[in-house]
């Protein structure tokens, strides 16, 4: 991710146009948007074919924006954040308004109408909800037992719209962090802003967050994090991983008895049976009217969240602690420095992504070509082919010039020996679960990994310490700088 946190407004590069600036937002923003719509197509045309791997290949897609931004030589300015917060308010409008990437949940129907059945002395947690909903032209039958915690039902206005409602949430949480540029962009890009608009209801617990963490005016509101302890369970475990990590025990004993207290009148009402809803939100297939776990299209946005709030203070502390805590002495006469370190995070993420590119683009050609072992042969090659292509534009590899293991000595050989290596493990994971009479699916995730973690090992910027210096530059030119 970016080493810096705090968007700046610097005066226009010279030569630099409005428009030119504002084409180079678009693009970042269209680069967001392309993967994110190009999963839920398949999802909607083959949902039982990619599953939690779509929505998993979204939510990776979504923490590696940062990284797309920042290869595309997007300027850190403040006026990004609000260029992305313009373009998904229009988009979220639009979409509300015509169905356009809409209509993704059942949320902004179930959720609202839970509160109802308290009104008629009902338990949510026991009775289902039973309702006919129109959503653009269609009628869907809803059954559902209230699977979160009991605020979350409350978080509403009355009389308006869920979906507007959750975007008015996304837009309040981005503009509470509009000035911060890394969180700016992972709460702002178009994956978020596509989820709010469809109505999902993680929005107002997230705005709650947000206003405990970053707070109003820089001042953190300790109400608004013990709101969110009542809302959905996702937003408990971060509050209590939170001070787990900063080892704070009084607050994670008032952490455990405010969940505790927002559950206890159910229990009371209900017995323990409203534990599986509000605990595990009906995921256990032990639970009476739960089923397996499962990734949702939606659960990407918590670890985007987390990102966007507490990265950069624990990249900071890390800095701090390489240059004069514990990590300056463990650091101590290596031939590597944090500086050699910190691109890790980002080409992780890069690995990652592109393995699941790989995954994504093995299915789409399986279900449009069939499952025949030539189809195998050539889905495992296309996807490894994306999966370099991904690597190679973002990762923008350093080590082409002969430093590799395989001691080549061009620019071309380099590369083709590394994806020819990243092809063979893949084919080689599918032939290996195909022998052992596995899913071929099963051999392309493990393939895919493997070679997505190859290509980062071989590409990842060796130390400046092991580097030779490079020539100075002429006189009246600048040395140039910059992160990866």
């Amino acid at each position: 991710m970016a080493e810096h946190t705090d968007a700046g407004e610097p005066t226009t590069v010279a030569g630099e146009s409005r428009a030119r600036r504002l084409a180079l937002y678009g693009t970042a923003w269209v680069a967001g948007a392309v993967p994110l719509f190009v999963v839920i197509t398949a999802l909607w045309k083959a949902f039982g074919t990619f599953g939690s791997t779509g929505n998993i290949t979204i939510g990776a897609f979504a923490i590696a924006f940062p990284v797309v931004v920042r290869r595309l030589g997007v300027p850190r300015r403040e006026s990004f954040v609000r260029f992305l917060l313009v373009a998904g308010l229009v988009f979220g409008v639009v979409s509300i308004l015509t169905s356009w990437g809409n209509g993704l949940t059942d949320e902004p129907f179930t959720t609202p109408r839970f509160v109802s059945m308290l009104w008629a002395h009902q338990d949510p947690y026991v009775v289902p909800l039973v309702f006919n909903y129109v959503q653009y032209g269609v009628t869907i039958q809803s059954k559902s037992i209230y699977p979160y915690l009991p605020l979350l039902m409350f978080l509403q206005v009355p009389g308006l719209d869920y979906k507007w409602f959750a975007l008015a949430c996304w837009v309040g949480m981005v503009l509470l962090v509009r000035k911060k540029f890394d969180a700016g962009i992972l709460l702002a890009q178009p994956y978020v802003a596509v989820m709010a608009a469809s109505g999902y209801n993680d929005f107002p617990v997230l705005l709650l967050l947000t206003v405990a963490f970053v707070g109003a005016a820089g001042r953190r509101q300790r109400w608004a994090q013990l709101l969110a302890l009542g809302a959905k369970q996702f937003a408990n475990a971060i509050v209590l991983a939170y001070y787990l990590v900063r080892r704070d025990w009084k607050n994670v004993l008032v952490t455990i008895g405010v969940s505790a207290a927002f559950i206890l009148p159910f229990v009371i009402w209900s017995g323990p049976t409203v534990l599986c809803p509000t605990v595990f939100a009906n995921r256990l297939a032990s639970c009476p009217s739960g089923g397996t776990a499962q990734y949702l299209l939606n659960y990407a946005v918590w670890p985007v969240w987390v990102l966007a709030i507490f990265y950069p203070a624990a990249l900071a502390a890390t800095r701090w602690s390489a240059q004069r805590g514990r990590l300056a002495r463990l650091l101590a006469g290596r031939r590597f420095s944090i500086d050699d370190l910190l691109p890790i995070p980002a080409c992780t993420i890069v690995g990652i992504t592109g393995a699941l590119a790989a995954v994504t683009v093995f299915l789409g050609l399986g279900v449009a070509l069939g499952t025949s072992s030539t189809v195998t042969i050539i889905g495992a090659a296309a996807g490894v082919a994306v999966l370099a292509a991904w690597v190679v534009l973002l990762d923008r590899p350093a080590r082409t010039d002969g430093t590799l293991p395989l001691r080549l000595r061009s620019k071309v050989q380099i590369h083709i020996a590394v994806h020819a290596i990243a092809l063979a493990l893949n084919l080689g994971a599918v032939g290996c679960a195909v022998l052992l009479g596995r899913a071929p699916l099963d051999g392309e995730i493990v393939g895919a990994f493997l070679a997505g973690l190859w290509e980062s090992v071989a590409f990842f910027p060796r130390s400046s310490r092991s580097r030779p210096s490079p020539p100075a530059p002429a006189a009246g030119v600048a040395a140039g700088g910059g992160t990866v």
